[in-house]
């Protein structure tokens, strides 16, 4: 098998960040990244807002949106950011089904660009979607996905012995066999 490139293969989420600011050329490459990837009818629906710790009453407020478990660490990174999906297609207002896996999609370049210049980012579902929803006036067409702590790696010393633990912790990955099929679908997975 071919080896997998280092900026995906060595992605993973930490607990732990710097307060070393990153520049906002770096954090405009992110997005850049982003903006590369595919979508359906070249829609390109995603939506990142983000704020840095230079902005403190933003950063602030975006730490209010996360829940406790998350906010506890993520305002040690320098950067947030949410990330929303706009569901309906600009030409003509219909439900954009694809929106979702585009955005991915754009996440997946982001996160790859990160780790090649060696930032980290931790991706959050834990944060309130009506709180976002409220204080951005997104309306029913944009869709709060998730949230991201951005920075680069911290030593530690700021967590607590709990998440520590779980920084040092490997995230096992699935074996490729469990989702990866050729010419049929193994009726085994429905039993996982």
């Amino acid at each position: 098998m071919e080896s997998v490139i280092k900026p995906v293969s060595e992605r993973w989420s930490p607990y732990s960040f710097s307060p070393l600011p990153v520049s906002e050329s770096v954090l405009e490459s992110l997005f850049e990244a982003a903006r590369c990837a595919p979508s359906s009818m070249n829609e390109q629906p995603w939506i990142f807002i983000y704020t840095t710790k230079e902005d403190h009453e933003y950063f602030n407020i975006f730490l209010g949106f996360l829940f406790e478990s998350n906010s506890i660490w993520a305002r040690n990174a320098f950067a947030l950011a949410i990330i929303l999906a706009r569901t309906r297609f600009s030409r003509n207002n219909e439900i954009n089904r694809h929106a979702f896996y585009d955005t991915g999609m754009a996440v997946g370049n982001l996160l790859a660009q990160a780790t090649s210049v060696g930032l980290f980012v931790h991706q959050m579902g834990g944060f309130s979607v009506e709180a976002v929803r409220k204080y951005f006036e997104t309306g029913d067409s944009l869709e709060p996905l998730a949230m991201m702590a951005i920075g680069y790696l911290g030593d530690g010393s700021e967590l607590n012995d709990n998440l520590k633990l779980r920084d040092k912790e490997q995230r096992p990955r699935k074996p490729v066999s469990d989702f990866v099929f050729k010419n049929h679908l193994d009726k085994k997975i429905f039993l996982k």
